[in-house]
């Protein structure tokens, strides 16, 4: 390959259905109602959903946990402890930045120690965000060390 060049593996649509739906098994199974959104390597959204009496404003910040999961390549969950070690122009000045989501419900998405994608849970608490999206992530895993 060309030293010009980088290689990226890249979350395809059939295994973002089947992370969508270890997601929505979740949220069904607490009974919680959410929105889901994965995007791939590049940010693209490959699959989304809301379920029935999910706020109508879940949809768009799924997708903003889910890009800030991407380009960060942490769980969204992790960024308050992230800022508390950072400065105060940070602290108040990286919540204000587009697409940007700093609470639980976001997740990247790893294979082989790249980020292929990540999925974006919001709707319900904090913590049962990063549950569900958190069992895609348990279900992609699987599915790929088959």
């Amino acid at each position: 390959m060309s030293q010009w060049l980088r290689q990226q593996w890249n979350l395809g649509l059939p295994l973002a259905m089947r992370g969508l739906q270890a997601a929505l098994d979740a949220a069904a199974q607490r009974q919680v109602r959410v929105s889901i959104v994965l995007v791939d390597a590049g940010g693209m959204p490959l699959h989304s959903a809301h379920m029935d009496g999910a706020p109508p404003q879940a949809q768009a910040i799924a997708q903003r946990k889910a890009l800030t999961a991407l380009g960060f390549g942490i769980p969204t969950a992790d960024w308050h402890a992230r800022l508390a070690q950072c400065s105060e122009a940070v602290r108040s000045g990286l919540p204000l930045q587009p697409d940007m989501a700093l609470f639980g419900g976001g997740e990247p998405l790893h294979h082989q120690q790249q980020i292929i994608g990540a999925i974006g849970v919001s709707g319900a608490s904090e913590a049962l965000d990063t549950l569900c999206a958190k069992a895609a992530v348990e279900q992609i895993a699987r599915l790929l060390q088959d």
